[in-house]
């Protein structure tokens, strides 16, 4: 029994608790146990049960007499939290709750979700790879008939090149990537993207405010062009194919990531609606899109190579995309 306790009431009220209660002594003898507690040594077993009990002896703190909350402890097939709290000069107060079902159904639920969200990608890459295999499936067949169409061919190439682009999006997504980096004017850079696009897009106005004083830069081309086009393309779409999309450059004096003024800035900004303020915070993460239908990959492999790069993509609202990218190369 506890000893220099004499309310029958607290003794009613701690046996009335359906989880365990027990009170040890600092030699490890059991002063007190609530029936729980008894139940739980009938389900674990009598070795299991003083294993547990006898666990937060040697936690530094309890053994100099605070209160420790929240200790994990995993036995056989059960886990456990235990709540220890010292008991006069006598020894310890443990309360114990069992968990076991608690965290089996959370690792449910992630196993679950996972699997929801891997059929959610794979039903959107197998989408997005439609078109283009369905235009490689139907140029072919007319190749069959006429085999010296070389626009055909052409057509074929296209339509493996978008397919190449997807993989190409996962891939940067899931997988280490190798920089190669160069010196470059990122305006040159910027003028070969947009020239482009106008090509394609007669109905876009590019506004270009360039400040000539900027450095050239140390980047990887290939993966800073892929930044700046699925940027730009975005922009396209959401001006749908008619609008106006200004470019801006300049050096960043960001007081948070360019403080001494060693980044350079890229603002991509449309004539369109701008982002929906619910996903902004976000919108670099992958599989998650404005576009109805979209993969969600371009602005999360986006992200990932000016990161790289030690840099930093980030929307700043107003319809715009900031790029941030250092003018030295850094150690990292």
């Amino acid at each position: 029994m506890l000893t220099n306790i004499s309310s029958d009431i607290l003794k009613e009220t701690l046996e009335s608790i359906e989880e365990p209660i027990i009170v040890i002594s600092w030699n490890k003898k059991i002063l007190y146990e609530n029936p729980a507690a008894k139940e739980l040594q009938l389900k674990i077993g009598k070795k299991h049960y003083y294993d547990l009990i006898h666990y937060p002896f040697s936690i530094d703190r309890v053994l100099k007499k605070s209160s420790v909350k929240g200790i994990f402890r995993e036995i056989g097939k059960y886990k456990f939290l235990m709540d220890v709290y010292p008991f006069t000069d006598e020894g310890i107060t443990l309360l114990i709750r069992d968990v076991t079902r608690f965290i089996e159904l959370e690792e449910s639920s992630k196993i679950e979700g996972t699997i929801v969200t891997i059929s959610k990608l794979l039903s959107r890459i197998f989408h997005d790879m439609k078109g283009p295999i369905g235009g490689i499936k139907g140029s072919a067949q007319l190749l069959l008939e006429d085999p010296t169409d070389k626009e055909l061919i052409t057509d074929i190439l296209y339509e493996i090149k978008r397919l190449e682009n997807i993989v190409s999006e996962i891939t940067t997504i899931t997988k280490p990537i190798q920089l190669y980096k160069e010196i470059v004017n990122i305006h040159y850079l910027l003028d070969d993207i947009v020239l482009s696009f106008k090509k394609q897009y007669k109905n876009i106005e590019f506004i270009r405010l360039y400040d000539p004083s900027i450095p050239d830069i140390p980047v990887d081309v290939d993966y800073i062009r892929r930044v700046f086009v699925n940027i730009i393309r975005n922009a396209v779409e959401a001006v749908n194919e008619k609008g106006k999309i200004w470019i801006y450059t300049g050096i960043s004096w960001d007081k948070v990531y360019s403080p001494k003024g060693d980044k350079i800035f890229i603002r991509i900004k449309d004539s369109g609606k701008g982002v929906p303020k619910d996903i902004q915070n976000k919108l670099f993460l992958p599989f998650v899109s404005t576009k109805k239908g979209g993969m969600g990959i371009g602005l999360a492999s986006s992200y990932k190579i000016v990161k790289e790069h030690g840099g930093i993509l980030r929307y700043i609202g107003n319809s715009t995309f900031e790029i941030l990218l250092p003018y030295r190369e850094e150690k990292r």
